[in-house]
């Protein structure tokens, strides 16, 4: 296997009000072409890619720049290959565009993109640890068939009080408390129908997600233990910069905390949301989005829409005065 290490990541010591919260998206928007920009166009680039093939078993380039893309929607590979673009655009920010980095987050998947960019795992363990959960997902996923859908205008409680009335708590779950008015709900394809038929008499919209299961979801219980496993045996470190997780939507230290929020992942509410007030307490008004297309972009504006002092900007933003880079993937 190749090297898998990259130069160390600068110090962070600006105030978080001057600093930058660092933002990682996850499954659910796969491209042909994606991470062009940031493939194999320096070395330390072509270790991120390198190293995601080697971890992983398979051709990471390739799939990313050539599909097919009935493969790279797969939650077995797209996991993989997010998590790998997210990482390359990363590098390539702090070789030509840095910024003094004070904080992370990701969603769902994207979230161990923002433990890697905080020091907690080296770039081989970021992607056996991603490439286990993709395997634990895609497992659950043709075993227990569900669904993802995206559900607006609409409070979480509402959603909440909504699935538990009809009493399809042990069948459904609120995925993803994306904002104020965004939600997305998952689980059980008869369950769905239920609740997305009350929905539909209250005036509130549905939007079947193109996902092969339903992440965050009682149909992916099974996965907890295996991801407790799977994470145990690799190496963490306490994160140098704080890290807002999902699942609890608090910063967290410890190792074991970490790990646990992880496992708890799969079945657990992405608390976005809370996410997003949890960075104004602690003081950040300055949010970079690191991705291929403006996920959290779009979610983060409609949170602080009437907050001015709030900056919100994305990996292309800070890139577009840098010289065109020549896609090198072929």
């Amino acid at each position: 296997m190749q090297a898998c290490e990259l130069p160390g990541n600068p110090a962070f010591t600006s105030p978080l009000s001057l600093g930058w919260m660092v933002l990682f998206s996850g499954q659910g928007s796969p491209a042909i072409g994606m991470g062009s920009d940031a493939c194999d166009v320096s070395p330390g680039t072509r270790r991120v890619w390198d190293c995601a093939s080697d971890v992983a078993g398979f051709d990471v380039r390739k799939l990313c720049q050539k599909g097919p893309m009935t493969r790279l929607t797969r939650t077995l590979y797209q996991q993989v290959a997010v998590t790998t673009v997210n990482v390359a655009m990363l590098t390539r920010l702090r070789e030509l565009s840095p910024v003094p980095e004070t904080g992370y987050a990701g969603h769902s998947a994207g979230e161990y993109a923002a433990l890697y960019a905080a020091g907690v795992m080296d770039l081989e363990t970021l992607f056996r640890a991603i490439s286990q959960r993709a395997a634990i997902m895609q497992q659950l996923a043709e075993q227990r068939k569900g669904a993802m859908y995206a559900i607006k205008p609409c409070s979480y409680s509402q959603l909440r009080e909504l699935i538990d009335a009809l009493q399809l708590t042990e069948h459904l779950n609120v995925c993803c408390d994306n904002g104020n008015h965004q939600q997305v709900v998952g689980g059980c394809v008869s369950a769905l129908k239920i609740l997305i038929n009350a929905l539909a008499r209250q005036g509130i919209s549905a939007i079947k997600l193109g996902v092969n299961g339903a992440w965050h979801s009682p149909l992916m219980a099974d996965g907890v233990a295996l991801m407790r496993s799977a994470l145990a045996p690799l190496d963490f470190s306490s994160p140098r910069s704080p890290v807002v997780m999902n699942s609890s939507g608090l910063a967290e230290y410890s190792v074991a905390r970490i790990k646990e929020n992880l496992a708890l992942h799969l079945t657990h509410t992405v608390r976005w949301r809370d996410s997003m007030n949890q960075w104004t307490l602690m003081g950040y008004r300055n949010y970079l989005e690191v991705s291929n297309k403006k996920v959290l972009h779009h979610l983060l504006h409609d949170h602080y829409a009437h907050s001015e002092d709030h900056q919100v900007s994305h990996y292309y933003h800070l890139m577009r005065e840098n010289s065109p880079l020549e896609e090198a993937c072929g």
